[in-house]
């Protein structure tokens, strides 16, 4: 009797301490989740420059699917001049905003109109939910995406029921018939064939338990699933269960959860799936490595007809949908559109996050990180990038020689729109080059052309400049020499036309009147930090090694009259409870005046106007484009630097050899330049004079690209004391 006694009280006793273990997990945070980054959110305004493709094209871009009639949120329709959609529920920095039904109405080259269909009103702006980019310091390799119960889908969670645990919501936590039905079976067969776990059970295991095959596991088990039933609702363990399970896995990564497994199988919420789609992700559940629709889709496609089937039996559905859902293929993304996609861009928030946020916060389990990634800029510098160097003969007959990067960023605001670090953009692997330096070429010359200017009582954009052979002693004590161009035989010539032309002898001439020491002190002024100079004679020739980044920077500050503002990709930091742990507020530092900056950007102007190797004023004369080529002397790197009316465009190519088989012509730069412009059109890039910039009639007498076929235009001139 006393050990019966006994008995029931370590039973007792014991059930007490496992159901302080139960609620110690789940009363407390039960996962440790990573960190979830999603791109820029982008805000909608009437008379905005969106032609109703670019629309389509981003929607696309951020996963809504194109319809005929939109039923749901995630879905838009067009018609001639207009797109309606269902904007996702979505909760913003400042607040949390439900589904909205709109119609945007465009004209040819603008959104002009945002209706809400609820109140017939007009939106003065109108927000887009950002897209769900990648997930990051996620621990034991695992990724998931935690959702509440009512945010899953009841279709989901009916099949899930019928399939695996048909008297969920009538058991006590174990399901006795079944695990009697098991049992018989095992013994029979004389090795375990079935099992008789509910999925109170299953999350039991896998939250508490490990894989092993023991009677004391099983034990223990049962008797865990019972204490989670009597002490949680049905609803709490679905909600666990279904943020818990495990769905497969991606490259290093498993993926837990119906949530997370909707984005990287489908690229979409789980609340926006099809009838199939969640039959697909249930089927997963009996053996996520057998019905994997990457790996086995033969087998995967059969389990999920198997769950149609049964859906059908239990008239959930009817036999004419039934072979309609049969019939149609898996539909899961060829690639994840979550873990694998821009490494480069995630690379960069990385060190953004340590640099500017790791004093900040310990733990960035659960936070939300809004970037500035815009997908359609994104989109179009992975295509450009892909198809740039696909047709380029030589990067084809030497690859591992051969890179290519491209960084855009919104030159008003600083914001990294896009980033590609490797020729291949979808590589996994971050590409150094992204942080190498190479040398930057001719793109020198706009920095000693920037101080000349700044010397307006000496130098204009019409002010002659010495254009005579020089010699000149490079770093490596070898004499270089150099011979004014061959086209224009002149020994002077027009600031404003040795640029255009890049031509090596005046430029090197002004460089050396400029000097050295001020160069330098110029390229530390926008940004670019000393320590990363060499002090070279050979500086004006291009010799000096900087990063896409820094020249990005450079150019940034030109295209804002003068004002840099430090990229950055990272605009705020939300914690798991919703409070605001960083936000990032540019701060903008004047560093040159906007007469030199409105004078250089204006050059820009006419090099890409005039400048026949380009060949891209043709293509796009209305959105007069600023911009301006850079190669080196051994014509190893190729540089573009372009700016429109919103973008700062940087493109880098070249070979991280010194290998002969480099082409001696080579603009591949310009090239991947023209497929980004094709995906996304240039925005007119206009600007107004500032204060005492005067028009001077050119001389047209002299030689200039301005005077053929007699034109005769004016010249800006900054003129400090235009009174005189």
């Amino acid at each position: 009797m006393y050990s019966i006694i006994i008995g029931i009280s370590v039973i007792i006793l014991y059930g007490c301490w496992l159901d302080y273990s139960i609620q110690s997990r789940i009363n407390g945070k039960v996962w440790k989740l990573p960190a979830i980054v999603y791109s820029r959110v982008i805000t909608l305004a009437p008379y905005m420059s969106y032609t109703k493709n670019e629309m389509i094209s981003l929607l696309k871009s951020m996963q809504y699917r194109q319809v005929k009639n939109i039923i749901r949120s995630g879905e838009f329709s067009v018609q001639d001049h207009s797109i309606e959609m269902i904007r996702r529920p979505f909760n913003f920095v400042d607040k949390k905003e439900g589904a909205i039904h709109v119609c945007l109405s465009f004209t040819k080259n603008h959104l002009i109109e945002i209706k809400n269909f609820a109140n017939k009103c007009n939106f003065q702006f109108f927000r887009l939910d950002p897209r769900l980019m990648t997930l990051l310091y996620s621990q034991n390799e695992e990724q998931r995406l935690f959702i509440t119960r009512f945010n899953f889908p009841e279709q989901l969670v009916n099949i899930l029921v019928n399939t695996e645990d048909r008297n969920f919501y009538h058991h006590i936590g174990i399901n006795l018939c079944s695990i009697f039905r098991a049992f018989l079976a095992n013994l029979s067969a004389g090795h375990t064939i079935q099992g008789g776990s509910t999925l109170t059970q299953q999350l039991v295991k896998n939250l508490f338990l490990t894989n092993q095959r023991s009677m004391w596991r099983k034990i223990n088990e049962a008797y865990m699933a019972i204490i989670l039933d009597a002490r949680y609702t049905k609803d709490k363990i679905l909600e666990l269960y279904l943020n818990e399970v495990y769905l497969g896995q991606l490259g290093d990564y498993q993926i837990h959860g119906f949530a997370l497994a909707s984005f990287c199988y489908f690229g979409r919420p789980v609340n926006e799936l099809s009838l199939d789609q969640q039959a697909l992700l249930v089927g997963m559940v009996k053996g996520a490595s057998l019905y994997h629709p990457y790996n086995h889709p033969k087998a995967t496609l059969a389990r999920r007809n198997l769950l149609l089937h049964l859906l059908q039996k239990k008239n959930i559905i009817d036999s004419k949908r039934y072979a309609i859902l049969r019939a149609r293929p898996l539909g899961v993304c060829l690639h994840s559109g979550l873990i694998t996609t821009q490494p480069a861009f995630i690379q960069f928030i990385r060190n953004e996050l340590q640099t500017r946020v790791g004093t900040k916060i310990k733990d960035l389990s659960g936070v939300k990180i809004f970037t500035t990634l815009d997908p359609l800029s994104q989109n179009a510098a992975e295509k450009a990038i892909g198809k740039g160097v696909m047709i380029l003969e030589t990067p084809q007959k030497y690859p591992e020689d051969f890179k290519a990067t491209i960084v855009v960023s919104d030159h008003s605001t600083g914001e990294i729109h896009a980033m590609v670090g490797n020729s291949n953009p979808q590589s996994l692997k971050y590409n150094c080059e992204m942080q190498e330096r190479h040398p930057i070429g001719s793109l020198i010359q706009l920095i000693i052309y920037l101080n000349a200017l700044n010397k307006s009582n000496i130098y204009h954009l019409n002010t002659f400049i010495a254009n005579h052979s020089i010699e000149l002693q490079k770093s490596n004590n070898h004499l270089l020499s150099l011979y004014h161009n061959s086209l224009l035989f002149r020994d002077k010539i027009m600031l404003i036309d040795a640029m255009i032309h890049s031509i090596n002898a005046p430029l090197i001439n002004l460089g050396r009147k400029i000097g050295h020491t001020q160069i330098l002190k110029t390229l530390k002024t926008l940004g670019i930090q000393r320590q990363n100079l060499e002090f070279a004679s050979d500086i004006p020739l291009g010799a000096l090694n900087l990063t896409v980044f820094e020249i990005t920077q450079i150019f940034q500050a030109i295209s804002t009259g003068g004002n840099r503002i430090p990229l950055f990709s990272i605009c705020s930091v939300i914690s798991e409870n919703g409070n605001i742990i960083y936000q990032n507020i540019p701060a903008t530092v004047r560093v040159m005046t906007s007469q030199v900056a409105y004078l250089t950007l204006y050059t820009m102007q006419q090099i890409i106007k005039w400048n026949t190797e380009m060949t891209l004023d043709p293509l796009y004369s209305k959105a007069t484009l600023a911009g301006i080529i850079g190669t080196d002397n051994h014509s190893k790197n190729h540089w573009f630097a372009g700016i429109d009316g919103k973008e700062v465009i940087i493109i880098w190519v070249g070979y991280i050899t010194n290998t002969s088989t480099a082409p001696h012509n080579f603009n591949g730069a310009i090239q991947i330049y023209k497929h980004y412009a094709q995906n996304k059109q240039p925005k007119p890039l206009i600007f107004t004079p500032p204060k005492n910039i005067l028009l001077i009639p050119n001389d047209h007498s002299s030689y200039s690209v301005f005077n053929k076929n007699n034109i005769k235009p004016y010249v800006p001139m900054w003129h400090k004391n235009p009174s005189n």
